[in-house]
């Protein structure tokens, strides 16, 4: 009988570190838990951020090369001429 008594005490003893030790490893989980929350976070803005550059990148690329093609294709005008000259036609 005193031999299970001391099973019981070690017993108990090895379920209060058992519970001391899962209660760690759920502080620990929640951590774990945040943090990568945070850092999901960070990195969705991260790639958001970039998507916003090269947005801004391609279109002054397109705008650029839309001004270069209006240059070479729109007729330019000459600084003497304003525009169509009426013929004066005689008596």
């Amino acid at each position: 009988m005193l031999n299970n008594f001391d099973k019981v005490l070690e017993r108990d003893g090895k379920l209060a570190e058992l519970e001391q030790r899962s209660d760690q490893l759920l502080d620990m989980s929640s951590a774990f838990s945040k943090t990568t929350k945070t850092l999901a976070q960070k990195k969705r803005w991260e790639n958001i951020r970039w998507r916003i550059y090269l947005g801004l990148v391609v279109g002054g690329g397109l705008l650029i090369l839309l001004i270069v093609l209006l240059v070479i294709f729109l007729p330019q005008r000459s600084e003497g001429s304003s525009g169509p000259q009426a013929q004066n036609m005689g008596p």
